[in-house]
Order: C-alpha cells, then structure tokens, then sequence
C-alpha cells in the first residue's frame, strides 16, 4: 500500500520543493505542491546534519510512515485531505525532532491539518474574490 503513496525520483522532491508552498512548525517543515494523480504522494526526508546514523534515520522514517498510513486509513484511502486536489508532500525533519512517538505523531497530523485548512480558505478566498467581480 505505501509504494502507492511515495514520492519516487528525486527530480520529484525537486519540483516540490523548488515550486510548491511551505508549512512548518518545531520538529517538521512539509512543502506540498498539488498534482494531477487520484491520490496524495508523499517523501520523507531525513537530514545527516540532524541524524547522524543512518539506522536512526531510517528508524525515524519507519515511525513517519507508520503516521501517514495511520492517516491514510483515517481519510478512507483516498487522501482528499484537501477535500478538492491531490497533493505531492515532502516531508522533512527539524532538529527540535521530540523523544515520544505520540508527541511526533500528534505535531504531524496537526501540520497535516493546518495545510487542509490554508488550502480550504485560499479556496474560499479567490471564490468570493470572484463573486465579488460578478
């Protein structure tokens, strides 16, 4: 189920980091870029400069997949957490990365959250600009 929902190819977490829109708090920075696909994409990206070994590394990239699969399941599978478009996310560890899993879990979901909520009302912004013009 996860291979459906990776971001693959490195010129993919370029495009999205080059060309899409930055959320961020303490312990992630995610920067989501919509696509044309039926389903969300996402990328997990791990500094060296904040994770020195690769088997914490990949320790953390397990508990982050384990999160959005968790969140998938909670969407229904169809990741429309945006409620119109797909998006491809990059996601990327800070250094004030917490000790606890459910305090990493709960700062993900909530960045999660907060993307699904700028997009609704940048949505419902250029709406009523239009309806203003009409």
């Amino acid at each position: 189920m996860w291979n459906l929902y990776r971001l693959r190819k490195g010129w993919g977490f370029s495009k999205v980091l080059n060309q899409g829109k930055k959320t961020v708090n303490s312990e992630f920075v995610i920067f989501y870029l919509p696509n044309q696909l039926n389903n969300c994409r996402f990328g997990i990206s791990i500094p060296r400069k904040i994770v020195k070994k690769a088997t914490q590394r990949n320790y953390y990239k397990r508990q982050i997949k384990n999160i959005l699969t968790c969140f998938l399941k909670e969407q229904k599978d169809d990741c429309q957490v945006y409620r119109s478009n797909h998006y491809d996310l990059v996601i990327i560890i800070r250094s004030g990365l917490s000790e606890k899993f459910t305090a990493r879990q709960k700062s993900l979901v909530e960045l999660l959250a907060s993307i699904s909520q700028k997009e609704s009302n940048s949505v419902n912004l250029t709406k009523n600009k239009i309806n203003t013009y009409a």
